[in-house]
């Protein structure tokens, strides 16, 4: 690790070299004849600063990959993480049997889940919902960018209960990527996050189910019988109590399947709605 923190300082140099002179990194490895400008100079000594002091590059870019697409990305909205692409894989492969779906991404930050699942599912419609404003700009960004945003409708809010725009049981299926990491652990987290990235979109109280504890009840009202609500969270000791929380609050919610990351650790939970 270089002193600045930077895992592989040398890769995201050329990165920022490449992105600054719109230089493919083939180009950069190849190229021993060119100069750069006092300007262009300056500009990557400026990049390169901001990187040092550990600003993610995924802001100074505004670039994130996520399900092999690029992604704008500012600090208005979290950066994607590789555990929800398999949140996203895993509802993908629930769309796949559902003609004509029709889903919502609550808590949809940069829109990468809804705008990815819209790729790939052209027969789907879909809504992101935020309680940033800000947030939904960069969605309503991303969606241009894939030419989804004819079919993706953006709600500010908050609370199922107060959202108006979505009709009773007319979803097959919610997806919730919340703010799940427990307030006293903010301040262990890495700088990069911690510092940089929005805590609106980090903190989720005293033990990280607040939202949960917020949204479970009002999704049920969504779903049409059979409807999916799958949900990330912060490992298995959350699923657990997200389990207990859902049985008090949803009744008209079946315990359906748990997830694991990449890394082995239970971190997806999936409900289904009960037939009445």
């Amino acid at each position: 690790m270089s002193d600045g923190g930077v895992v592989l300082p040398g890769l995201e140099a050329d990165r920022i070299i490449c992105f600054e002179l719109d230089l493919s990194r083939a180009s950069l490895m190849t190229d021993n004849e060119s100069r750069i400008s006092d300007t262009d100079f300056s500009r990557l000594i400026n990049l390169s600063r901001r990187r040092a002091s550990g600003e993610p590059l995924a802001y100074i870019l505004n670039d994130a990959v996520f399900c092999g697409r690029n992604f704008y990305v500012d600090n208005r909205v979290l950066i994607p993480r590789t555990e929800t692409e398999i949140m996203t894989d895993i509802a993908d492969s629930l769309l796949k049997d559902i003609p004509n779906g029709m889903f919502a991404d609550w808590c949809a930050g940069s829109g990468c889940i809804s705008v990815t699942l819209l790729v790939q599912n052209l027969s789907c419609h879909a809504y992101a919902a935020d309680i940033s404003n800000d947030a939904l700009e960069v969605a309503r960004i991303n969606a241009r960018r894939y030419s989804v945003d004819d079919r993706l409708v953006f709600l500010c809010c908050s609370d199922p209960f107060k959202t108006d725009g979505i009709a009773p049981s007319s979803l097959d299926m919610v997806l919730v990527n919340p703010p799940y990491i427990p307030t006293r652990e903010i301040e262990s987290l890495e700088c990069q996050v911690r510092d940089y990235e929005p805590m609106l979109a980090l903190d989720g109280g005293d033990d990280g189910l607040e939202i949960f504890r917020r949204l479970l009840p009002g999704f049920q009202r969504f779903l049409k019988p059979d409807g999916l609500l799958l949900c990330e969270t912060g490992g298995e000791a959350q699923i657990e109590e997200a389990a207990r929380l859902a049985r008090d609050v949803s009744p008209d919610l079946s315990f359906d399947s748990v997830f694991n990351d990449h890394r082995g650790i239970a971190r997806f939970i999936l409900w289904r709605k009960i037939r009445s």
